[in-house]
């Protein structure tokens, strides 16, 4: 963490001139404990963080997914190793080195696991989340003084257009109400040759083993979002359990044995070489979310071509994963 001449800690300083007052618009000023517009709008300072929470969306769904994703990621904290292998698969289609000298931002960053890749890469790097992941953050980046940590709903008007030449977004969309507008709210802070990275849930467009999986935890949901997370924090070792002898032993089998082959086919091979922990988490967070889309691509790529976007890179790797620029 910066800190100025005067011992007062200076970490928006990198990000000060892309702010922009969220309820007027104006430019923002560092000051003693915060942020401020010259209509007299101020923001704090809180544990590491700079806090615009009083803005955002409060009502119904949104609500419950921020406390959802904020117990989560307070309960879940610290960083793991297998979360490098986990950003291997994420950053796969982006040149990493190339984004030297950029400035970056991570919308729903959680407790920032992702964004500490950026932070090795870029030069500046805005962790944006609206939940309490943001103290779990705080605490994963503080070795980074070029990223700063942001509470804010990442459909708020925070930035001015065009500040970022990287912008991504790993499985957050997918859990708005409306996905569509939140990519649209991110692609206007795209600069000109910016990149977009975003993950989001992919669906099936025939039936198969993983359709089949998806609609069975679908009728589980139906259950589990309506649960206190910590019973639902507890059941998800067990049901991770009937996962990982039920999809993932398995298909370890069939990629070890080619009498098992047909086995290797079975969905949820991203687990077969990570610690069973990985899984009880992304239980846990597949059965508490209250909102979940899924897409084919026929459904997403008119949002890139809306958004005047190239898409450079569109992988289904139990997932949409997606890389555009803008041109």
């Amino acid at each position: 963490m910066a800190v100025a001449s005067d011992g007062e800690a200076a970490v928006w300083t990198p990000i000060v001139e892309y702010l922009r007052c969220p309820r007027c618009r104006r430019l923002m000023t560092q000051g003693r404990g915060g942020v401020s517009c010259s209509e007299g709008h101020r923001f704090p300072e809180s544990a590491g963080y700079l806090d615009f929470s009083n803005e955002s969306r409060k009502e119904g769904t949104t609500a419950r997914t921020l406390s959802s994703f904020g117990y989560e990621w307070t309960t879940f904290d610290g960083v793991r190793e297998e979360d490098e292998s986990f950003a291997a698969i994420y950053f796969k289609d982006v040149d990493l080195p190339g984004c030297a000298g950029s400035i970056g931002l991570d919308a729903g960053c959680g407790k920032g696991r992702f964004t500490r890749v950026l932070g090795r890469h870029l030069k500046t790097v805005v962790a944006l989340d609206g939940s309490d992941a943001v103290s779990a953050a705080v605490e994963n980046l503080k070795e980074f003084d070029n990223v700063c940590v942001v509470r804010a709903d990442l459909r708020l008007p925070l930035f001015a257009p065009e500040s970022f030449d990287f912008i991504m977004s790993l499985g957050v969309l997918h859990h708005l109400d409306d996905p569509r507008e939140g990519f649209m709210h991110l692609v206007q802070y795209l600069a000109p040759g910016g990149q977009l990275l975003v993950y989001l849930y992919s669906r099936p467009e025939t039936l198969n083993t993983r359709a089949i999986s998806l609609a069975a935890a679908s009728a589980v949901r139906r259950l589990t979002v309506h649960l206190p997370h910590s019973i639902l924090r507890v059941l998800a070792a067990p049901i991770a359990a009937i996962l990982y002898f039920g999809m993932v032993l398995p298909g370890q089998w069939g990629n070890r044995n080619p009498a098992l082959r047909r086995l290797a086919k079975l969905p949820m091979s991203t687990y077969r070489d990570k610690p069973f922990r990985s899984l009880v988490l992304d239980t846990f967070d597949r059965l508490s979310a209250p909102v979940e889309h899924r897409y084919t691509w026929a459904e997403l790529e008119p949002w890139f071509a809306e958004a005047g976007l190239v898409v450079d890179a569109a992988r289904d790797d139990t997932g949409w994963f997606v890389l555009a620029h803008r041109s």
